[in-house]
């Protein structure tokens, strides 16, 4: 519970440079947390291949929008 206020108090103060770039990392997110359900509820090994390639590119957006954040 600790670790949740202590996350909360910190995002708070971080100082949003680009708000855009923040919209853009939380769709990236949440479209990787329904491409993670997707996974789940799959059998078929194609689509799950597809799943984890469309994960994977997300994660690389998400890593290049994180760092331009921090520029």
């Amino acid at each position: 519970m600790e670790e949740l206020e202590r996350e909360r108090k910190q995002s708070r103060a971080r100082i949003v440079r680009d708000p855009e770039k923040v919209r853009a990392i939380e769709s990236l997110r949440l479209a990787r947390t329904e491409l993670e359900a997707q996974l789940a509820a799959t059998s078929n090994e194609r689509r799950r291949d597809h799943i984890t390639q469309a994960i994977a590119e997300i994660d690389r957006r998400m890593k290049e929008a994180e760092e331009e954040l921090k520029d």
